[in-house]
């Protein structure tokens, strides 16, 4: 069977698994997607679907084997923009209908390769900084409650409401050296080792989480004094720091089947993070009583009484595994698909009393562990070729779950990208979308609420060859 019917088959099963929805369909507080995944503009272009390609220096990121591809030592550099909008509704609350936006910025890879020969083989070694979870996340929503009557007591409840508002800021990366080795002819391995730690300031994420109620009630008396009003008020403010250190490998495998087709393969280790936590928790009470009679009114304010506490955790980070294949129909075509799997069922989080819990949702992991994922990735690119210089198009579908108790959150996504290259430099630009429906709230649960959710992420990145 010729590599284009073998290539062909194969692209037909992933396209099966993109379009058909999952049969299954917090707080660590996650803005991009879950799913462990690479940098730049070109892989993003092409929906992610690069394990089988892997021809940049951001290969480091999606399988270290493809570094052995780069025939010039070359610096390179990412740069990102991330936006998240949530829409959220509510049959039970109705108030809190409203659109959550998000938006970060940044550095989002950088590497600098260097190939050279030794022992007669091709080899290369290249350092690399990668930020691969996006932290920020916002909103603020305004709770209303009804007025009610306690049976057997004629108490009153006149208004009730509250509201909760959350900002985290923050995110994680990586300094990550690579090595590859081209063992045969068409045969290559590569290894990159990530260590998350505080080189380029605070790897992890500070969050302020205020919630406030209030309520009126109206207590019957006895003569002469008849009845008093009570106005109640109450705030929590919980601020966190959340500093995330560890370290873990990517393993991968490139091979070319024939001149056209390619597959490729990568392992990146599961391992123990060490989370230092710290967190100042401030309480702050007024009760106010109103009588209806010509008493005064009398005031009580407790606080605000502020607790600090400082404690370690280990957050058992999850393996996850991939395998995509390349075809190149010609010099000008290339498509790509990829199949990746995590194994989100281990991601536990473990107080320094070896309690364990879901990081998501800090329910107890007994109560349930979050489902595994499998991505499917499928990716073209086609180069306009021209005597001194190429333009590129790309273009990609993605289907990229997130794990929930039970159930996974389904989200799919598409996307484009164009650029620039020549035997200097290599300018990309890639624009994609993502989007779920119905997904699971991280702390509305008590409000029947399921917003639907749009992200959308630009990238911009710059090769100089050498």
């Amino acid at each position: 069977m010729s590599g284009s019917r073998i290539f062909l088959i194969i692209l037909f099963l992933f396209a099966s698994l993109i379009f058909i929805k999952s049969a299954n369909a917090q707080q660590t507080e996650f803005s991009s997607t879950l799913n462990p995944v690479g940098s730049g503009a070109r892989a993003t272009g092409m929906g992610g679907a690069f394990i089988g390609v892997a021809d940049d220096a951001t290969a480091a990121s999606w399988n270290p084997a493809g570094l052995i591809q780069l025939e010039k030592p070359e610096m390179s550099a990412v740069y990102s923009y991330f936006h998240r909008r949530q829409k959220y509704s509510s049959d039970q609350h109705p108030e809190i209908d409203s659109v959550q936006k998000m938006d970060a910025d940044g550095l989002n890879y950088a590497s600098i390769a260097y190939p050279f020969v030794f022992l007669n083989r091709n080899m290369i070694i290249s350092l690399n900084y990668q930020r691969l979870f996006e932290m920020n996340k916002d909103y603020k929503f305004d709770f209303i409650g009804s007025s009610s009557v306690d049976p057997g007591s004629s108490v009153s409840v006149l208004t009730e409401s509250g509201s909760h508002e959350f900002q985290q800021d923050g995110f994680l990366y990586t300094l990550s050296p690579a090595f590859a080795v081209q063992l045969l002819p068409g045969l290559t391995l590569g290894a990159t080792y990530n260590i998350w730690d505080n080189f380029f300031g605070a790897n992890g994420w500070d969050s302020r989480n205020i919630r406030r109620e209030s309520k009126t009630t109206l207590m019957p008396l006895p003569a002469p004094i008849n009845g008093v009003t009570v106005y109640t008020e109450s705030s929590t403010t919980i601020e966190e720091e959340n500093r995330f250190e560890g370290d873990n490998w990517h393993f991968g495998v490139l091979w070319s089947i024939t001149d056209s087709l390619i597959i490729g393969g990568v392992y990146k280790t599961a391992f123990d993070a060490d989370l230092e936590k710290a967190r100042k928790v401030t309480n702050y009470d007024i009760n106010r009583l109103e009588y209806v009679s010509m008493l005064p009114p009398s005031e009580t304010i407790n606080g605000p009484e502020t607790t600090a506490t400082r404690e370690k955790f280990t957050m058992r980070m999850p393996a996850s595994y991939g395998v995509g294949i390349s075809y190149r129909h010609s010099d000008s075509l290339t498509i790509a698909a990829d199949m990746y799997i995590t194994e989100w069922s281990r991601f536990v989080l473990r107080n320094s009393e070896g309690n364990e819990t879901n990081p998501l949702n800090s329910v107890p992991i007994s109560k349930g562990r979050l489902k595994d994922t499998t991505q499917a990735r499928l990716g073209m690119e086609y180069l306009f070729i021209k005597a001194k210089y190429t333009v590129p198009l790309r273009f990609g579908l993605f289907y990229d779950p997130e794990p929930a108790t039970g159930h996974l959150d389904d989200f799919y996504g598409i996307s484009f990208g164009t650029g620039f290259a020549s035997d200097r430099i290599a300018l990309d630009m890639s624009y994609q979308y993502r989007f779920g429906r119905n997904i699971t709230t991280d702390f509305l649960a008590a409000t029947d609420s399921d917003p639907d959710v749009n992200q959308h992420t630009l990238m911009t990145s710059a090769i100089f060859y050498f």
